[in-house]
């Protein structure tokens, strides 16, 4: 059990790294959920990939193949899965080459690849390592409290999600009357706000998301 919260930091924080980038190359949003340097979403679909990876000869490019794959699989069920829960698009590739429904691409997914074939080889590494630093008391502590920093971290972000979807659901019930909006809208009073949210994602082009920010006064990163 140790061993798999291990993996999943791991690859929480890689992927973390590996969407920084990606966004800084990209020029584009970093779609990063959590306020810590970690995504969970990699983080289980590193344990998923490398559990099947580990049931094959390890190939190079047998890797690469399930990378692209499986990471692909994962992506677009996150992406469904987000979708139903919050009520709105998070990502939208609709306008890049070579998409299923907007929500994987294939140079995303190809990249998904390369990005698994070099994860693969550090991780080889990563748990030599880590099985020698299990004797380490410290160790095991440090790794407890990042996980406990996980949990609070996605709890908080959960109920910010919430927050956001219980306002578009005003929107998507508003009249046509904007004194009427104004009022369900004042009917809302939190401390909670989603622009952190907002921020991370490229959600530019949702009307209801346009909504939000101007009735909800959300500044967000140009």
């Amino acid at each position: 059990m140790l061993q798999y919260l291990i993996d999943f930091i791991f690859f929480s924080i890689t992927g973390f790294i590996g969407e920084i980038i990606h966004a800084f190359v990209n020029k584009s949003k970093s779609g990063k959920a959590l306020r810590g340097p970690w995504c969970p979403l990699y983080g289980i679909g590193g344990i998923i990939i490398i559990s099947i990876i580990n049931l094959t000869n390890k190939n190079p490019l047998v890797i690469f193949i399930l990378g692209c794959i499986l990471a692909s699989i994962i992506e677009y069920l996150a992406s469904v899965f987000l979708e139903k829960i919050f009520k709105t698009k998070w990502w939208d590739y609709s306008k890049r080459k070579f998409n299923l429904n907007g929500r994987i691409y294939l140079k995303n997914s190809l990249l998904f690849g390369i990005l698994t074939l070099i994860l693969y080889y550090l991780y080889i590494y990563y748990q030599k390592l880590s099985t020698r630093l299990l004797k380490n008391k410290i160790y095991i502590a440090i790794i407890l409290i990042i996980i406990i920093l996980i949990i609070i971290d996605g709890i908080i972000t959960i109920v910010e999600a919430l927050e956001l979807k219980r306002r578009l659901e005003i929107i998507d019930n508003k009249s046509d009357n904007k004194n009427t909006l104004k009022e369900n809208i004042k009917k809302l009073k939190t401390n909670l706000n989603p622009n952190r949210l907002l921020n991370k994602f490229s959600t530019e082009k949702d009307e209801k998301i346009t909504i939000v920010k101007k009735y909800y006064k959300t500044k967000t990163k140009k």
